[in-house]
């Protein structure tokens, strides 16, 4: 620590000696008791890969860089993390990393901790710090009284690609021609069920339980439900919300835009841990309404939960197409998503595979997750169960499993 009290004494003596410098007009230095890091962007990597000679058979490494300002990070100021949302390249060089800018609130000074002791470093943007494990980085107030810790954790790819592959599992004509069904997982299995059916979790059975549509709910159409909370449109044109786990109970959900901007028409919805945060879920809601006749239309909620039966924290938040997005999802007359593998996949009515890394927003067909070419049908359904299967029924009758290998 004594390096620490050293340097940072130093920079406060810099401070009032600056404020003893200025001139008798009033001029003065404000320093601040709260602080935050607002940004961080990563300097020059170093990525290592591994090459054999067609020749000679022999092992070569080559080193290359890489621009390490293009793979953007995130901060959750709630959870005091920092954190990369896409994996760094396989091989890129956790050890040596060079952190180009540190952003603080009201000239916050940026340190980070030692991997073998409570000392803190100053940051230099020009030294090379080691991100094989997580780092605990504090950012002081300008005027020295306080503190804040974040932990930064850079992640890298450990494979080169994903190989994924469909299969055809089987062909009946009692799943053909059907319209509007959809999967439902639960647990290690799905069913294929209409759309007035969604699968909840039962507190009191202490397992997940189909849920169906009944004339005693204030609702036109169960949408999907997470572990804590089930949703669906209401009569009066609302998004409701339940948490009895049995889908008895519903309230008006909160909106920050419109209700008029729900989607009314080929819904679908899906959620995931939101990582980032502890006892959150991240909802996402899709489908067709009357303010985009050419792009479907998105919602999501971070939903911060507690015991059942208890409001959970959050509000649905309309997220419009940007203009300037050339990989907006198509409406279509039918939609299904499901989160798996860390992406956003989504088929419809136009029979292909989209994939979203972004929670939504930009979505391209996929190569990696693509429908296989000899695929049937006008429309399919897509879920994932716990066992990282990936499912799709066809409206022609044709049942596809989806593993990685």
């Amino acid at each position: 620590m004594k390096r620490f009290f050293k340097l940072f004494c130093m920079m406060l003596l810099v401070l009032t000696g600056l404020a003893s410098c200025l001139n008798d007009n009033d001029t003065s230095v404000d320093t601040y008791s709260d602080t935050a890091i607002t940004a961080v962007t990563l300097g020059t990597l170093n990525r290592y890969t591994h090459t054999i000679s067609s020749n000679t058979g022999n092992d070569t490494i080559v080193r290359t860089t890489l621009t390490g300002s293009t793979y953007k990070l995130t901060i959750d100021q709630l959870g005091r993390k920092i954190f990369n949302r896409d994996s760094l390249p396989l091989g890129t060089d956790l050890k040596h990393v060079v952190l180009s800018a540190v952003s603080t609130k009201n000239n916050g000074i940026a340190f980070i901790k030692s991997l073998i002791s409570d000392t803190l470093f100053y940051i230099n943007t020009t030294d090379s710090l080691d991100f094989s494990q997580p780092r605990t980085i504090r950012v002081f107030s300008s005027n020295g009284n306080d503190y804040r810790d974040y932990t930064m954790t850079l992640s890298a790819s450990a494979t080169t690609g994903i190989t994924f592959g469909w299969q055809l599992v089987m062909k009946d004509d009692d799943l053909a021609g059907w319209t509007d069904k959809h999967l439902v997982t639960i647990g290690d299995s799905v069913y294929f069920v209409d759309r007035d059916y969604i699968s909840v979790y039962s507190p009191a059975q202490q397992r997940r339980i189909l849920v169906k549509a009944s004339d005693e709910m204030p609702i036109t159409q169960l949408i999907g439900a997470t572990d804590h909370e089930a949703f669906a449109l209401g009569i009066e044109g609302c998004l409701k919300v339940s948490t009895d786990g049995e889908g008895e109970v519903w309230r008006d959900d909160e909106l920050d835009d419109s209700p008029a901007l729900l989607p009314t028409e080929a819904i679908a919805m899906t959620s995931w841990k939101y990582a980032p945060a502890d006892s959150m879920d991240y909802v996402l809601l899709i489908g067709n309404s009357a303010a985009d006749d050419t792009n479907a239309v998105l919602w999501r909620k971070l939903s911060r939960y507690h015991d059942y039966g208890q409001p959970a924290d959050g509000k649905w938040v309309y997220m419009p197409v940007d203009g300037n997005n050339p990989y907006a999802l198509p409406r279509q007359d039918y939609l299904s998503i499901t989160y798996y593998n860390n992406n956003v996949l989504a088929v419809g009515s136009n029979m292909k595979l989209y994939q979203s890394r972004d929670q939504g927003i930009t979505w391209k067909t996929s190569s990696t997750y693509a429908l296989p070419s000899q695929i049937g049908g006008t429309r399919a359904t897509i879920a994932a169960d716990k066992l990282e299967r990936l499912w799709l029924v066809t409206d022609n009758g044709e049942v596809w499993m989806g593993t990685l290998r």
